[in-house]
C-alpha cells in the first residue's frame, strides 16, 4: 500500500491489511529518533561531573536519558512488531504462520548483529542481543487479543520486578561468575550458566523485566494510534504514572532509616549515593535490603523505575503523535516534511545504533581528543543528515533493508 496524503491521513499513517504488510506511523518514528538520540547522548556524554568543592552532580544526560532512552527503544520494538502484524486489526490467521517466522528470523539477524557489535571497544552495553531475545519471547504473544495484552503487560511490569528483587540475590550466590561483561559475545557461550544469568537477571538489560516494556508495545501497537485521543490518552496517563512513581520513590526515601541502610548497602557517601539515584551507577548492594522497593533508579530493575520509565515512554510516543498529527493536520505536506531528519533517523534505528557503535570503535583516536558535547553534536548532526537523505531518497536504512529482505524471503511472507 503506498502512503496517502498527510492531510488525508494525519500522523502519516501507512494503511495495511490486517497481518499484512506494516503501518508507518510517524510518530512512531519521531519517539525512536528521541531513543536514538538518548542512547547516543548516555554513550558518549559524562553520567556525572565533579564540582570544585570535590562532589559530584549528575549531568544533564543521566538526569534526562539514563534508563529512560532505552526502555523507550526496547518498548518501540513492541509497538513495530503490533503494526508489522497488523496494528489494531491483528494478523490474519491465514499469515500467522509466516509472521512468526518472519519475526523468528529478524529475531536471530538482530541477535547475530549484536553478538559482532559487542566485540567493539566502545564500553557501551550493547542492547541488540537481548532485543532479538525479546522478539523471539514475543512470538506466542503476537496474535493476542488487545485486552489480554493489556492484562499481560501490567501484570508483567508490576510483578516481575518482585521477583527479580527475590531470585538476583540468590542467582549472585549460586553462579560464579553471576555476570559478564557488559555485552554479550558469542565466546560467552562457553559458561552457559553465566550467560543465561546474565541475559535473564543480573545484566545490564534483564530479560525477566524487559519483556514488560516490549508486552506494553505491543499492546499500544494494538490501539488506533493514528486518532489523537488515543495519543492524548498516552501522553496523560504515561505522564501520571512517570510521575507519581517518582514522587512515591520520593516520599518512601524521605522515611527515616532509608538512605542510611542504602548507603551501608552500597558503600556510598550521601553525595555518592544521591548521585547514583540519578545515574543509576554503583548501586548493585542496594537490592539486598529492602529499601530496593523505594527506589526509582535508572537500570536497578526496582518496581518504580520500572513503572517510570514506562510512564516516560508512554508519554513521549503519545507526545511524539500527537505533534505528527498537529504539524500535518496544519501544514499537511510540509509538516510531514518538517520532521524528516528526525522520523527518517527513527526509521532507521537498527542502521543509526550500529552506525554510531561502529564510529566509536573506528575513531576512537580521534574523539578521544575531542570535548564530548562536541562528539555528541557531531554523531547527532550526522544522524539526522542520514534520516533527512533517505526520507529523500525514500529508501529504508541498510540495516533495516537487509533484515527485511532477508526476514521477508525465508518466511515466504508479503
Amino acid at each position: 500500500m503506498t502512503e496517502t496524503s498527510s492531510r488525508k491521513n494525519p500522523g502519516g499513517k501507512r494503511v495495511s491489511r490486517a497481518g499484512g504488510t506494516s503501518q508507518r506511523i510517524l510518530g512512531v518514528d519521531l519517539a525512536r529518533c528521541v531513543a536514538l538520540i538518548g542512547m547516543i547522548a548516555v554513550h558518549i556524554l559524562p553520567l556525572r561531573m565533579a564540582l570544585s568543592n570535590g562532589t559530584f552532580e549528575p549531568t544533564a544526560a543521566a538526569a534526562v536519558f539514563s534508563g529512560r532512552a532505552s526502555a523507550l527503544f526496547v518498548l518501540l520494538a513492541g509497538v513495530g512488531l503490533a503494526l508489522l502484524s497488523g496494528g489494531p486489526n491483528g494478523p490474519a490467521p491465514s499469515k500467522l504462520r509466516s509472521l512468526r517466522l518472519n519475526i523468528l528470523i529478524r529475531a536471530w539477524l538482530i541477535a547475530l548483529l549484536g553478538f559482532g557489535l559487542g566485540m567493539l571497544d566502545t564500553n557501551v552495553a550493547v542492547i541488540l542481543v537481548h532485543y532479538g531475545l525479546l522478539f523471539l519471547a514475543a512470538i506466542p504473544f503476537i496474535n493476542m487479543r488487545r485486552r489480554a495484552l493489556g492484562w499481560w503487560a501490567a501484570g508483567w511490569l508490576l510483578l516481575t520486578p518482585l521477583l527479580y528483587y527475590v531470585a538476583r540475590p540468590w542467582v549472585e550466590n549460586a553462579i560464579d561468575p553471576y555476570r559478564l561483561g557488559a555485552s554479550p559475545v558469542l565466546s560467552d557461550l562457553a559458561t552457559p550458566l553465566a550467560f543465561i544469568a546474565d541475559l535473564l537477571l543480573t545484566g545490564y538489560y534483564p530479560l525477566l523485566i524487559w519483556f514488560g516494556f516490549l508486552l506494553t508495545g505491543l499492546f499500544v501497537g494494538r490501539l488506533a494510534l493514528a486518532r489523537p485521543p488515543v495519543a492524548f490518552g498516552l501522553f496523560i496517563s504515561g505522564s501520571l504514572i512517570a510521575v507519581g512513581s517518582k514522587l512515591a520513590s520520593a516520599w518512601l526515601l524521605d522515611q527515616p532509616g532509608a538512605l542510611k541502610v542504602l548507603r551501608t548497602a552500597t558503600e556510598l557517601h550521601a553525595n555518592g549515593l544521591e548521585v547514583a539515584l540519578v545515574t543509576g551507577q554503583r548501586l548493585d548492594g542496594a537490592i539486598n535490603t529492602p529499601w530496593f522497593l523505594a527506589i526509582s533508579a535508572p537500570h536497578s530493575g526496582a518496581p518504580l523505575d520500572i513503572l517510570h520509565v514506562t510512564g516516560c515512554a508512554l508519554a513521549v510516543l503519545g507526545a511524539a503523535q500527537l505533534l505528527c498529527l498537529a504539524l500535518t493536520a496544519v501544514l499537511g505536506n510540509v509538516g510531514e516534511m518538517i520532521l524528516w531528519p528526525l522520523t527518517g533517523a527513527g526509521a532507521a534505528t537498527l542502521t543509526v545504533y550500529a552506525g554510531h557503535l561502529v564510529a566509536l570503535d573506528l575513531f576512537s583516536d580521534v574523539s578521544a581528543s575531542l570535548p564530548r558535547p562536541v562528539l555528541f553534536i557531531i554523531f547527532v548532526v550526522a544522524t539526522l543528515l542520514l534520516g533527512l537523505l533517505l526520507k529523500f531518497i525514500n529508501r529504508r536504512g541498510p540495516l533495516e533493508a537487509l533484515v527485511h529482505s532477508v526476514a521477508r524471503t525465508l518466511s515466504g511472507s508479503k
